[in-house]
């Protein structure tokens, strides 16, 4: 029997053999490899979970080895594939010609506790070909999520023998156990009815509009307003109308919190909708650690991250975030090793116009001076700012809004997004076709349009045409801010249907790369 670990090394990880030699010697278990501290501990833990478990430990010099060598291991997930290898080598268990995946800790008792990682365990050893996943139950639903895994849940290891008679006679996995297929769950089913919904927004319909062709797009998002305008709460609605989630991306996002550490019993279908507190730290928004975890960033991987009140932040955090929003993922480098975690988000950022929050507000007094100003903007820097597409100011909902109250739904909304993206897919799937190229995840959307095929995809018509240049050259536009406006504009032709970018396009789009009334506080 060949069995196999993971190693949670980036989102793929890498899996590991367990091998293991008994001969005679003085009574020892030595474990290489590169161990760790808390892998070396699970011989101890093996040695009494074996007894306890009505096994007989050899009293034999035992070496284990974890291959490949190279690559450091760590974690108690090693406990049990350990055990099963001694186990196996003494003859105590079936010992049958195939291979499995094993994940666990044990306790001295020989239960199994759960572990992080399974879910991208679970889909690397289907990419190898391995499909009995040997895992603790409270793991079991986590790991059935991926197709054609055979998943044995146990509970204790004493289990083990009655499921190796099992497997060598080719019987199905037992009652607790089964062949995943991936069930996608509903938004509704899945999450209830929760989800926070546009329904109940008392905010201007000219900022659900900018809110609606920002979902269409995928564009980079700024709010800014004073205190009790709305922004949190409309940010916090943004992912209900997004499309849902397919269920490849419903799983790379199940297997992300898998590795973060928190088990998900069901494949959810709604974006992801990340809000980390101010104070989070640069290991915490990117990731890292020892052993590595996926950040904020990769969290929020195929749905929103939101940094409300955005100059609290620490500002090498803020401009950590410059090459995951662009290039879709985050790499990592640790001792001369590159992980890489999926990073292809949607930001939203929401800030004050200033410190008081006053600057700009009809009928209020800002109290700021200019210094404070500069400080409270100079914190989110011009780099970052330029990669935000779309900047919206926000003013506080009046009495009659209030009172009145919104019309449109989320789903209402949600349905026009999903009709506007088909029109992008169809369009970047023509151009792949006479290409000979392929598509990746959602880099259809317009937000991702390279510079090399922004002029093949937003066609403008003569009119918009000398309109764009008239408005790069009097705002002075730099290269990026200019490409931003068309990729706008295509995203409002796509919401009216139109195949062309004609003037009000390109107008609707200059509007969104305004910031407010002083260009010395609101750089364009």
């Amino acid at each position: 029997m060949e069995i196999f670990a993971h190693e949670p090394l980036g989102f793929d990880g890498i899996l590991v053999q367990v091998e293991a030699d008994i001969r005679n010697g003085i009574p020892t278990v030595e474990i290489v490899g590169l161990a760790s501290t808390s892998v070396r501990e699970a011989r101890e833990r093996a040695r009494i979970a074996v007894r306890n478990a009505g096994f007989e430990f050899p009293q034999d010099r035992i070496l284990v080895n974890l291959s490949p060598a190279d690559v450091h291991k760590e974690g108690s997930a090693y406990d049990l594939p350990i055990a099963l290898r001694i186990l196996t080598s003494s003859a105590q268990i079936e010992d049958i010609p195939i291979a499995i995946l094993a994940m666990g800790e044990l306790t001295l008792e020989g239960e199994l506790r759960p572990v992080r990682g399974i879910l991208p365990a679970v889909r690397a050893a289907r990419e190898q070909g391995i499909h009995i996943c040997l895992i603790p139950e409270e793991n079991a639903s986590e790991a059935s999520m991926v197709d054609s895994a055979q998943v044995w849940p146990l509970r204790h290891l004493s289990e083990v023998r009655e499921i190796c008679l099992a497997l060598a006679r080719g019987e199905a996995p037992r009652t607790g156990a089964h062949t995943a297929s991936g069930r996608h769950l509903s938004g509704t089913e899945a999450m209830g009815a929760h989800l926070p919904d546009y329904s109940d927004f008392k905010g201007d319909p000219q900022l659900m509009r900018g809110l609606t062709i920002a979902a269409v797009g995928g564009h980079n998002l700024f709010l800014s307003g004073p205190p009790g305008a709305g922004k949190t709460m409309a940010a916090q609605r943004f992912p209900s109308i997004l499309p849902r989630l397919s269920e490849t991306e419903a799983l790379v996002s199940a297997s992300l919190q898998s590795l973060w550490g928190r088990v998900q019993p069901q494949l959810l279908d709604e974006p992801p909708f990340r809000a980390p507190h101010h104070s989070a730290t640069l290991e915490g928004m990117i990731g890292g650690g020892r052993p590595p975890r996926p950040g904020e960033v990769s969290l929020a991987h195929n749905g929103v991250l939101f940094l409300d009140e955005c100059s609290e932040f620490h500002r090498d955090v803020l401009q950590a975030l410059r090459e995951p929003t662009e290039r879709g993922f985050v790499d990592i480098v640790r001792a001369g090793r590159t992980l890489r975690f999926p990073s292809d988000f949607q930001l939203i950022m929401a800030a004050n116009p200033c410190p008081c929050g006053n600057l700009g507000m009809p009928g209020k007094i800002c109290l700021c001076s200019p210094e404070e100003i500069r400080k409270y903007w100079k914190k989110l820097g011009g780099p970052l700012l330029d990669r935000l597409d779309m900047r919206i100011v926000m003013l506080p909902a009046d009495a009659r809004q209030l009172l009145r109250g919104s019309s449109i739904s989320s789903e209402r909304i949600r349905s026009d997004v999903g009709e506007a993206r088909a029109r992008q897919r169809h369009r970047v799937a023509q151009r792949a076709i006479r290409s000979d190229v392929q598509i990746q995840g959602e880099r259809f959307l317009n937000a991702k349009i390279g510079p090399s095929i922004i002029a093949e995809l937003c066609t403008l018509t003569g009119e918009a045409e000398r309109q764009f240049s008239s408005a790069v050259s009097t705002y002075g536009l730099s290269a990026r801010a200019s490409h931003s406006i068309l990729k706008i504009a295509r995203s409002i032709a796509d919401l009216e249907g139109h195949d062309k970018i004609g003037v009000s396009e390109i107008e609707e789009a200059i509007s969104y790369r305004q910031f407010g009334d002083s260009d010395a506080v609101y750089p364009r």
